[in-house]
């Protein structure tokens, strides 16, 4: 995958919900709910309400974060 086409493909879903799963090291997994807020050239931020997390598209093709839209 490219990070460029990932790019394009979460701009497109600016302001949409999704479910983000984040698999770490350990079998220490966690998931939340958020909002697409913002998409820069290295990363973009989700919005939960309560915090801002940013992913970069490197742990989306590494499959360390999996998006779900809702």
């Amino acid at each position: 995958m490219n990070p460029y086409v990932i790019r394009d493909n979460l701009a497109a879903h600016k302001g949409d919900r999704v479910l983000v799963k984040v698999y770490g090291m350990r079998n220490k997994n966690d998931s939340f709910i958020g909002t697409i807020r913002d998409i820069y050239p290295q990363i973009f931020t989700v919005d939960t309400g309560s915090s801002i997390k940013s992913i970069s598209y490197s742990e989306i093709i590494n499959k360390e974060v999996v998006l779900t839209f809702i």
